[in-house]
């Protein structure tokens, strides 16, 4: 006479996991799922989004002004502010950083091939060239000005070939700029996803674009901007990361007074890379 023996519970666990994990494995043999966009739009098309998305960027609002938080991690110091961005394109910006009662705990002004950090708790004022060996000196981060706030506007330089630009399995396409840059895109939108290139000092950098699930052009001035970057570098370990709020496209502009960078009273002010007379 046949027998059955009765499983306990645990085994009839064990026995269901173990099944699980095998349909697991079969269900995943043949790689993870592409997007049903992605399977349906070729690398021509994904390109052409993206191209017209650079168009729009460079055609949009001049002033542009954002509020969030900056993480900051360097070999020297790891430091959470809160921020607030203005700009007039990407060639004259304002990084003003908050300290723990909202008071300016400093201000990062760029304009031209200048480049000032303003400490108003010390009354000093440091200027350097708009270099990568210049913000490197002000913030231990060895990115050019020009290229930081071109990654910020999700902006880059126009593409070193044209085509032909084959579809990756993620349903994505990366492409290569003039300036050596590689761009990961988004396939549905066009956008820029991932980035990575070298600094003008020659340490190799990486960015990371996160997007709003929604968002309205018409409240953005036409543009999606992103609400999250993510920068890191290698040599030296850097890590910056921009967590925006809302952007905002003044349509009067920007008054010349938030890019001043008149001396102010009673500040000194120190040249420590330029050369010594």
């Amino acid at each position: 006479m046949n027998t059955l023996r009765r499983r306990s519970p645990l085994a009839w666990i064990l026995a269901l996991g173990m099944a699980g994990l095998s349909l697991a494995s079969c269900s995943f043999s043949t790689g993870p799922d592409l997007d049903p966009e992605a399977q349906t739009v070729s690398g021509a098309v994904i390109v052409e989004r993206y191209l017209a998305d650079q168009t729009a960027r460079r055609q949009g609002p001049s002033h542009w002004a954002v509020d969030g938080v900056l993480d900051l991690e360097t070999p020297e110091q790891e430091r959470r502010n809160r921020i607030d961005l203005l700009g007039s394109g990407w060639e004259r910006v304002r990084l003003r950083v908050q300290g723990p009662f909202r008071q300016v705990a400093g201000e990062l002004l760029a304009r031209g091939d200048r480049v000032r950090w303003v400490d108003p708790e010390k009354r000093a004022v440091i200027e350097v060239p708009a270099s990568a060996a210049g913000l490197g000196h002000l913030l231990g981060v060895p990115i050019a000005p020009e290229r930081l706030f071109q990654v910020i506007m999700a902006r880059a330089s126009r593409l070193a070939s044209t085509g032909p630009f084959p579809l990756e399995r993620t349903g994505g396409v990366t492409v290569t700029t003039r300036d050596h840059e590689r761009l990961q895109l988004d396939p549905t939108h066009g956008r820029l996803l991932e980035r990575s290139g070298a600094a003008r000092s020659g340490a190799p950098y990486r960015v990371a674009y996160t997007w709003p699930q929604e968002a309205s052009p018409a409240q953005t001035g036409g543009l999606i901007m992103p609400e999250r970057i993510l920068i890191t570098l290698e040599k030296p370990k850097v890590r910056l990361e921009f967590r925006f709020n809302t952007w905002r496209f003044p349509a009067a502009g920007l008054a010349e007074t938030a890019f001043d960078q008149a001396l102010r009273s009673g500040f000194s002010l120190s040249r420590p890379l330029d050369p010594k007379p």
